[in-house]
């Protein structure tokens, strides 16, 4: 510790505990000294006492001895909290109606206001931390987050404007406590942007790391280093992905490593339990009782990701780290430790979501180390604050919590409530605070949310780092999109479950609309005569009730129905023999209309449109049309027409559904690959399709014309994955096709060895496509890259490229809470149908 010596001033009085208090000598009888007379005795020249604190004579602090002043100050502010509560709920009882529970208070709030003095005038000594180096700014470097585009007083004054829904005695007490609580983490995170690390400010690269890191990645290490002194202990680290997240995080274990070896002992056990004090009183279900004996044993660092990129971790600090200065453990399989105790000596111990979930149950391994540092990569696979990942992954104990993802934000505000949870941001990791506080759907928890995240995450995109002149080294991208035209045969195919699937939709719509009126005659019926909307007597409800025993056999059409058809049209664009279990094969004789929904359910609906085109009037005037009316709306005459034609369409005999056959699509994807791609002599292509079935018959096609391709779905062993990522990445490897499922593609692998990307089908959420393009557009990527988009026009998926266009859009404002969801709403639906 520099600077003058550190002093305390004397104790603070309360009417309620005056052992050893000073007393004040008078002429008279020694007697117990008034609030005013402690007052203005410190308030003498003499006294030493915090608020006379002038700028030159600032203390400096150890950051320990300057946490334990903030501990004490929040407990002051908890002290007042408590004595208004007590105030509101008994003073009218009192004889004096509470007049020496406001004199506490009003003390309380003196000792408070000279408190917040006190430490307003420490400043922390900076010796522990990391070497950070200043550099000059680049062209029009981004500007550090300013506190003045969210002023206090702006904040603190839309906090005050909230009203609290209960205002018995019971309810004010607890909204004026949420309402202390609240303003206090606010004032707190506000405060801490003052000595935010401008994006010039730039750590060193640590001892043992083989690779230099670039400038975005030290800047990101100093930040972190910064998070780590403030609380909570932590933060998102939510750079773009492929920005080396992984690498920055590994570098900072290594920084905290090393700076461990240097000053062994040091204060380590003085502030290493400050969190887990901070949150004693949180509700826990961990259940750890110690009775007598050690329960939890420190622990390194602990990375939780999806199973697809275990490997990738233990290579990654292999690679890059020299040798042993980090052991990692692979914490998977059945053959994995069972006990904490096996853990704590490794410095990172990589798993998976599953693993700490099923752990979470019987509180085994994971849950027997308390852990230096939690790490949740992808971390928005927890975004359902309701999942057992989730609640897992927020009861593991750890002194520093980290979540890396490159969309904190994917549907909802909710998300971040669920990192802040894990992150135990309080008060705002509790729901029914954020909800009021935070996702109120007003401008001030707007602002709020904006204060949250600009102090506890840290993003920057590849856009923005190329136009600050900061990552010259990622080469261009290119989107292109390929427009194909569905051949004759294919179109009728196509048309023929459109009509239908439009047909089935209207008829969705309708029972949807005659549930919302019926409830509504329900509800009507059971007011008062005079109070109905229409119809008092209830005859319309009567008559309808008969109508409907009369139909009697009317099949209702669920939402998975539609929901299935909406996927079929969408596989016809690929190829049409991927709609074989909708096909009328022999199978279909022996089944009745009665089959139940688990019983091969798209067969139903192909007998449904069997049942179309023959009771269809307009060529057949002998047909009865009571079966059409059931199932909606009459048909046009060109859908009519269609629908008759559609009984021998439909026949696994005809050709179109020949898997050795290739689609219009499969054709144009095949012309690409050998025009455009495989003809220069060291590019390499990823083909990407929702269907692994689709990529079963793109493999065999090119196997035929000699193309060697790799595979990577869903199917492949974890332990498998790593190795055929490093074998296509491999720039002597002949196989230069890789076939890549969305879901297993999704996510965090590093697939630089390509650099043409082949999206087949258009998914609703264009987030998903985007992590899909950052496997091979990433720090690393040496060559141009190219990306195709295939759409099949007058078609479905022209639809749903229209909306990615609209979900993109929302998207650009996610960070500051606007919303995208990845469901399909009625209205969105409605304009996949072309209704």
């Amino acid at each position: 510790m520099s600077g003058p010596p550190f002093e305390r001033p004397s104790k603070s009085l309360s009417p309620r505990s005056s052992a050893g208090a000073s007393v004040v000598k008078t002429s008279k009888n020694l007697s117990q000294p008034t609030i005013q007379a402690v007052l203005k005795q410190k308030t003498s020249p003499a006294a030493p006492r915090r608020s006379r604190i002038k700028s030159e004579d600032q203390k400096v602090v150890s950051q320990v001895v300057y946490d334990e002043e903030m501990r004490k100050l929040a407990e002051k502010r908890v002290q007042v909290s408590d004595a208004e509560k007590l105030f509101e709920k008994v003073a009218h009882k009192l004889p004096d109606k509470g007049s020496q529970i406001m004199k506490r208070i009003d003390t309380l709030r003196r000792e408070l206001a000279m408190d917040e003095q006190w430490i307003s005038a420490l400043r922390v000594q900076q010796s522990n931390v990391p070497a950070v180096r200043v550099v000059k700014p680049t062209l029009n470097p981004p500007r550090a987050p300013s506190i003045d585009t969210l002023d206090w007083d702006e904040l603190s004054e839309a906090v005050n404007e909230i009203k609290p829904v209960y205002t018995g005695a019971q309810g004010m007490a607890t909204f004026n406590n949420q309402k202390a609580l609240t303003l206090e983490s606010l004032k707190d995170l506000h405060v801490s942007l003052e000595d935010l690390p401008g994006p010039e400010v730039l750590a060193e690269d640590p001892v043992g790391l083989k690779v230099s890191l670039m400038n975005h990645q030290k800047h990101a290490l100093a930040w972190m280093s910064w998070r780590e002194r403030k609380l909570p202990r932590g933060g998102i680290l939510a750079d773009d992905m492929g920005l080396g997240k992984t690498l920055t995080m590994i570098s900072s274990v290594l920084a905290c490593k090393n700076g461990q070896e240097m000053s062994e002992g040091k204060d380590e056990s003085s502030d290493s339990d400050s969190e887990d004090d901070k949150n004693k009183k949180r509700k826990s279900v961990t259940g750890w009782k110690s009775k007598g004996r050690k329960d939890t044993r420190r622990g390194g660092t602990l990375v939780v990701c999806p199973a697809s990129l275990l490997r990738q971790w233990e290579s990654e600090v292999e690679s890059k780290v020299s040798r042993q200065k980090l052991t990692v453990c692979v914490h998977h399989g059945n053959n994995r430790e069972t006990k904490g105790k096996y853990l704590r000596d490794y410095d990172i111990v990589v798993t998976t979501y599953q693993i700490v979930a099923r752990e979470h149950k019987s509180l085994s391994a994971v849950f027997g180390v308390k852990w230096r540092r939690i790490i949740l990569d992808e971390a928005h696979v927890v975004r359902n604050h309701k999942s057992q990942s989730s609640l897992a992954v927020c009861d593991l104990r750890g002194k520093y919590r980290w979540a890396l993802t490159g969309t904190p934000i994917q549907n909802k505000e909710l998300d971040v409530y669920a990192l802040l949870k894990f992150l135990r941001c309080s008060p705002f990791d509790d729901l029914h605070t954020w909800k009021k506080w935070i996702d109120n759907k007003s401008a001030g928890g707007q602002n709020r949310l904006n204060l949250l995240m600009k102090s506890l995450m840290l993003r920057r995109t590849k856009a923005q780092l190329q136009s600050d002149g900061k990552l010259n080294s990622l080469p261009n991208k290119e989107l292109r999109l390929i427009e194909i035209s569905l051949d004759k045969e294919e179109m009728n195919v196509y048309q023929t479950v459109m009509t239908y699937s439009r047909t089935l939709f209207a008829q969705f719509l309708h029972q949807r609309a005659e549930r919302e009126t019926d409830f509504n005659y329900r509800s009507d019926a059971n007011k008062p005569t005079y109070n109905q909307i229409k119809d008092p007597n209830g005859a319309y409800y009567k008559m309808h009730e008969k109508f409907a025993r009369m139909a009697g056999s009317k099949k209702e059409v669920k939402s998975h129905d539609i929901l299935v058809l909406l996927l079929r049209l969408r596989q016809i664009c690929c190829h049409p023999g991927l709609i074989d279990a909708m096909l009328d094969g022999e199978e279909s004789q022996t089944m009745g209309d009665h089959s139940s929904d688990s019983d091969t359910p798209e067969i139903d609906l192909l007998a449904q449109l069997n049942k179309l085109a023959i009771t269809d009037t307009s060529t057949d005037g002998q047909q009865s049309v009571a079966n059409a009316g059931d199932d909606g709306p009459p048909l046009l005459p060109d859908e009519a027409r269609i629908a008759k034609a559609s009984k021998n369409l439909l026949k696994r005999s005809n050709p179109v559904f020949n898997l050795h056959r290739p689609s219009s699509k499969i054709n144009m994807v095949i012309q690409i690959l050998k025009t455009s791609i495989l003809k220069s002599s060291d590019d390499k292509a990823i083909v990407v399709s929702q269907w692994t079935s689709v990529l079963d018959i793109l493999r065999d096609h090119l196997s035929k014309d000699g193309v060697a391709t790799l595979s990577l779905n869903g199917t492949i062993p974890v332990k498998n994955r790593q190795d055929i990522v490093n074998e296509f990445n491999d720039r002597n490897n002949q196989k230069r096709v890789l076939l890549l499922s969305l879901t297993a593609g999704g996510v965090g692998l590093n697939l630089i060895g390509a650099n043409h990307l082949l999206l087949l089908d258009l998914h609703w959420n264009p987030q998903l496509e985007a992590q899909a393009q950052d496997r091979i557009y990433r720090v690393g990527q040496k060559k141009n890259v190219i990306i195709y988009k295939f759409m099949c026009v007058d078609t479905v998926e022209q639809r749903i490229k229209g909306l990615q266009d609209k979900k993109l859009d929302l998207a650009d404002g996610v960070l500051t809470g606007a919303k995208v969801s990845s469901k399909l709403t009625i209205d969105d639906l409605k304009g996949l149908f072309g209704m």
